[in-house]
């Protein structure tokens, strides 16, 4: 019985991992936490098993999984890509837009008004990893979702994601700086057969 349990459980998370093409590339990058994506699927692993599934049972089934081939579009487009950390950024929200500065680096019409990006030189905050991607990457879809997923499963918390079409914008606030440039580094680089490169850190 136990053994007819955890076939089921492993066919299970292995419907979840090739039916969604971010957890399969994830899986691919060998650098994913296998623990936290463990706990992400485990809610669809309950369902499909109809019973509570251990996260160690979720674990071992990921460890042992065979993932369908490299998507290598996406994981190209990241081998040739440049990682930048520009500081001194906050973000304002007004109704009015003639009170958003000039030098403002970016504005967002909203349904109640104005979110823009500016400049400053007070305490707290918040610093933009920027992604450049290669020419002709525009239109790959998948991208950025790719990336959201491997923050949020490296426990890195977003406060905004941006696409600018071959620029994407991750703004996180400067305590989590560090923890973002090391697995935007980890993602970029290690996950494709590239050496380590040095972050980009702009202070402003």
């Amino acid at each position: 019985i136990i053994y007819k349990d955890m076939t089921k459980a492993t066919d299970a998370v292995k419907g979840i991992i090739n039916s969604n093409n971010i957890y399969t590339l994830l899986l691919n990058t060998g650098l994913v936490n296998y623990t936290k994506l463990a706990r992400e699927i485990k809610s669809q692993v309950d369902f499909l098993t109809g019973k509570k599934v251990k996260i160690n049972t979720i674990v071992k089934a990921l460890t042992n999984i065979e993932v369908k081939a490299k998507p290598k579009d996406i994981l190209l487009i990241l081998k040739q890509s440049i990682l930048t950390l520009e500081y001194n950024y906050k973000e304002i929200n007004t109704e009015n837009k003639n009170d958003i500065p000039e030098d403002a680096i970016l504005i967002i019409k909203e349904t109640n008004g104005y979110s823009a990006i500016i400049k400053t030189t007070e305490g707290n905050s918040l610093v933009i990893a920027k992604i450049l991607l290669p020419p002709g990457s525009c239109t790959t879809a998948g991208i950025t979702l790719l990336i959201t997923e491997f923050l949020e499963i490296n426990g890195v918390s977003v406060k905004n994601i941006y696409r600018l079409s071959r620029e994407i914008w991750i703004i996180v606030d400067s305590e989590s700086a560090g923890k973002t440039a090391d697995a935007l580094n980890r993602l970029l680089y290690r996950s494709s057969d590239k050496e380590s490169g040095p972050v980009n850190v702009v202070q402003g």
